[in-house]
Order: structure tokens, then sequence, then C-alpha cells
């Protein structure tokens, strides 16, 4: 444990000195990750596919807020959905206007869960997204959870369908393609079972996390985790969605002990320390209870300097330098009998008061 604790207090002193290259890079890796994903899934249009290209906006996105990386990727989706039919653009059109319009109006400020939901779905562990929202953010980015699984469930559908979407259409045919489209968002059980299991987690790790006992953050995530299994299963059961069980245990576990790293990393406390402040201002009395975060310090590293002694059998404090003083003549049992000089008893050929 004390390991750990090392190690969590040397990233976090190494963040906060290299914090103006450390933030740019994670935003770079962020960006290139998820568009590489969307290039996977739906680069239809082999241009803008390029991993040239890709690097060259993960590059920019580096540099901007990530909000502004979030509606570019919501464009770039936009792009690539035109490049295989109209209709699929057009439908992809209406639920990038309900990311905005919800977005900006709930959860502004948490738009990396948009830019890494590609990469977590693309890994199975989609689950981590709204444990990470309720422990970090707020309930209200419960809506922001939802719409990045609805958006990252008609990319899944769309890729699966891209021959039938994607074949040339007359005007009758084009209603019936919208309707195909359409029922693939409606009608997706599984996806709208993720979306509700996923929102139903942040608002429950949320007020967890905000009750005043012991170790809420940990018991946070166990219950989030247990929420999301439970709405999967159940919703699987009710309507068939033919949901990977295993898929879903292995992913759900897997999220939540990466949220228990983020706990660990920041939420950690020292509840035997749990100290009951009291102080007052002109308006207010005030009862605190105050948990110190767990901190381990570097040992400290002492220099122990050893100085040479002053002279034959003299010793000097440490860190002052001995006095210089005059040679002094031999004596004559010095040289062969030296410690048994200084011992209580001198030999007897030596001792000339032995009676």
């Amino acid at each position: 444990m004390t390991t750990l604790l090392e190690i969590r207090d040397t990233i976090i002193k190494f963040v906060g000195k290299y914090e103006a290259f450390v933030t740019p890079v994670c935003k770079f890796l962020a960006a290139l990750s998820a568009i590489l994903i969307i290039n996977g899934r739906i680069g239809y249009e082999s241009t803008l596919a390029s991993p040239l290209l890709a690097v060259i906006f993960a590059l920019f996105s580096a540099l901007i807020p990530m909000s502004i990386t979030a509606i570019l990727l919501l464009l770039y989706i936009l792009v690539q959905l035109y490049s295989l039919a109209l209709e699929a653009a057009a439908v992809g059109l209406v639920l990038v206007l309900i990311v905005f319009l919800m977005y900006f109006r709930f959860s502004p400020k948490d738009s990396v869960l948009l830019v890494l939901t590609p990469l977590c779905t693309a890994m199975g562990i989609p689950y981590i997204l709204p444990l990470a929202a309720g422990l970090i953010f707020g309930p209200a980015s419960a809506v922001t959870v939802a719409l990045g699984t609805v958006l990252a469930s008609f990319i899944r559908f769309v890729s699966e369908n891209e021959t039938t979407i994607g074949q040339k259409a007359e005007e009758l045919e084009m209603l019936t393609k919208f309707r195909y489209l359409i029922d693939g968002v409606i009608g997706n059980r599984s996806m709208m079972i993720m979306a509700l299991a996923a929102a139903l987690a942040v608002l429950v790790v949320t007020v967890i996390r905000r009750l005043r006992i012991m170790h809420a953050w940990s018991i946070a995530v166990a219950v989030g985790s247990l929420v999301q299994l439970l709405v999967l299963l159940v919703g699987d059961v009710r309507e068939n969605t033919n949901l990977s069980i295993g898929a879903v245990f292995l992913g759900v576990i897997v999220s939540a002990l990466i949220a228990e790293i983020i706990v660990f990393y920041l939420y950690n406390l020292d509840y035997a320390r749990t100290e009951d402040v009291q102080f007052e201002d002109d308006d207010y009395y005030y009862y605190v209870k105050a948990v110190p975060k767990v901190t381990m310090s570097a040992p400290e590293r002492r220099v122990k300097k050893i100085s040479p002694s002053g002279g034959f059998g003299r010793r000097t404090r440490r860190g002052t330098r001995p006095e210089e003083e005059e040679p002094v003549e031999p004596d004559f049992y010095q040289d062969e009998y030296t410690e048994e000089f200084y011992t209580d008893e001198l030999p007897d050929e030596y001792n000339m008061y032995d009676s």
C-alpha cells in the first residue's frame, strides 16, 4: 500500500509540474483514438479517412478546448454518413442536433465523455463512462452519457447495414430507407436499454458519493456497476436483446476496477483521522466533518558526514573540524601494544607495580 501511495503522489507531482505538456498529450491521444475508430466504422470518404489527416486533426485538437473537439467529431460523422447515403446523413443530423441542444443545455463541461465514447465502446467497456461521470461531474452528465450511447449505437447500426443503406434509391425507395433508418434508432431496444442503464448509473453514483458516509466513492462505484448490470440483464430477459452476458459481466467488472483506480487517485481518504471542526463568521456557525486525504511523502535522504579523528584515541563531533595538534613523539609501546596499552589491565611483563 505504501508503494502505491508513493506512486500516486509521484504521478500527481509529475502531472502538476508538467501540466502544460501532459494535458495536450492526453487530448491528442483521445482525439486520435476517437477519429481512428470512427474511420474504422464509417470511413466511407477515403480522402478524409487517411491516417495523415487523422494525426493532423488530433494535433489541432490538442490545442483547442475539448468541447470544440467534440463538435468537430460530430460534424465529421455527418460528413462520413453523407458519403454513404443522404438519408443516413439526415437521420444523423437529427441526432447530432439533439446532442447539441441537450449537451449545451445541461452539461457543457463534460465533453470529454463524448470524445471517449468511441474508444470505450470499441474496447468493450462503455460502462466506465457512467461511473466516471458520476464520480467526477454530476447528475447532468447522465444526458451526455445517454446521448453518446445512442449515437454510438446508431453508428454501429449504419456500419452493420451499410450495404442496404448505401443502395441508390428512387423517391419511393428513399422513404423506405428513411423508415428503415428511423426504425434502426427508435426500434433498437438494446440501444435504449443501454442508454437507460448508463443514465441511471450516473444518477446513482452521484447521489451515493455525496452521502456523508465512510468510503462513499467506493460504495458508489459498486452500486453503480450493479445497477448497470441489473438493468442490462433484466432488459435482455424482457426484450430479448440478445446481449452477450459474458461480455457484459467482464466489461462491468473491468469498468469497476478502472473506476476504483480513479477513486484511489482522486478520493483516497484517511477515515481514521476524521475531525469535527467548528468555526463561525458574522452570519453563521459551522459544524464541519473533515476527512483528510491519504498522503505519503517521499522519505528524506539524510547524508551522514563522518569526519576523521583529530588525534590518536580522540573523537570529534559530527560536522566539526578537528583541531590541529602538534605531532607527538611515538610512545615506547605504541607500535606493538597500542591496543593493550589502553585496556584496563596491563600485561604482566609491563606492569611495574604488580606485586
